[in-house]
């Protein structure tokens, strides 16, 4: 759908539909000709952006827009390898927002102090429980966050979470309202389109 506001706009290399260009992903150069995904959009010079799916990322490689958007031959672009870059970036992003969000005092770690946190006035946005949470924990923290609509996210490993919290391994962590909550749900969000997970 296209949508209009004062952010520019960008075509998808794969279906063509015109879109906010925040709302793309966008990639980037090389000097060695090479095809990289800019998902913090920092890198230098020309962009060239597609959606948020697998399916407009293959059309774009099949088709050979990359060279047409950069005005000039690339190196051969493999769309799972681009596909498998987007995801690690796009991990490493949401696992530097959880440290963000610790250093900030956005979150709260651990199964006791998110249980504590969710009977609190504080409004809390959602839970990211580890992928290896033990099943009875993970089932009494859904079970109360299921009673105040909280939304639970599973992601990542206990020892993935644990560093950014300052424990050993993380079970859960509650993000509270606000910018940073929105930025995880969103880079999650597109995580998972791209990725088919549910």
């Amino acid at each position: 759908m296209t949508r209009t506001s004062g952010t520019p706009q960008r075509s998808c290399l794969g279906c063509r539909k015109t879109f906010d260009q925040n709302d793309l992903i966008r990639y980037a150069l090389t000097p060695q000709g090479m095809v990289v995904p800019d998902v913090r959009r920092r890198l230098p010079g020309r962009g060239a952006y597609t959606c948020w799916s697998p399916l407009c990322l293959a059309h774009a490689v099949q088709r050979r827009q990359f060279d047409r958007a950069f005005r000039q031959p690339c190196q051969a672009v493999q769309d799972d390898r681009l596909l498998a870059d987007i995801l690690k970036a796009l991990r490493a992003r949401m696992l530097g927002l959880i440290g963000m969000g610790r250093k900030s005092s956005q979150l709260v770690a651990g199964s006791n102090a998110v249980l504590d946190a969710l009977g609190r006035p504080r409004q809390i946005d959602l839970l990211v429980l580890a992928s290896d949470i033990s099943a009875g924990i993970a089932e009494k923290v859904s079970r109360k966050a299921a009673r105040v609509e909280v939304k639970c996210l599973g992601m990542f490993s206990k020892i993935e979470l644990g560093p950014l919290t300052g424990r050993a391994e993380t079970s859960a962590l509650a993000i509270y309202q606000g910018k940073l909550a929105e930025a995880f749900a969103a880079d999650l969000q597109n995580y998972r389109k791209l990725s088919g997970e549910s």
